[in-house]
């Protein structure tokens, strides 16, 4: 798939939302607005529960009062492979 590089200006408010988002899920900028554009265009993408979403919100809330706590990915994804 053949790609382009753009630049975007974002409110304030909504650069510090797909922060927030790319520190929890660990994924870049442009994952997070390719996810977005494609739900505004109506792509099928994966939709939340409600439960998701609640525990998205608080996770996002935990970083904010605790930003020393994050994880590197490699080591979450050996705690959920260590659960199994």
């Amino acid at each position: 798939m053949a790609v382009r590089k753009v630049a975007v200006t974002l409110p304030e408010e909504l650069y510090e939302l797909v922060e927030r988002a790319r520190a929890v899920e660990h994924r870049s900028r442009s994952e997070i607005i390719q996810e977005a554009i494609r739900t505004h265009f109506g792509e099928a993408v994966y939709v939340p529960t409600d439960e998701e979403r609640q525990q998205l919100v608080a996770a996002l809330d935990e970083v904010d009062r605790h930003p020393q706590g994050l994880r590197e990915w490699t080591e979450v994804r050996g705690d959920l492979r260590s659960r199994r």
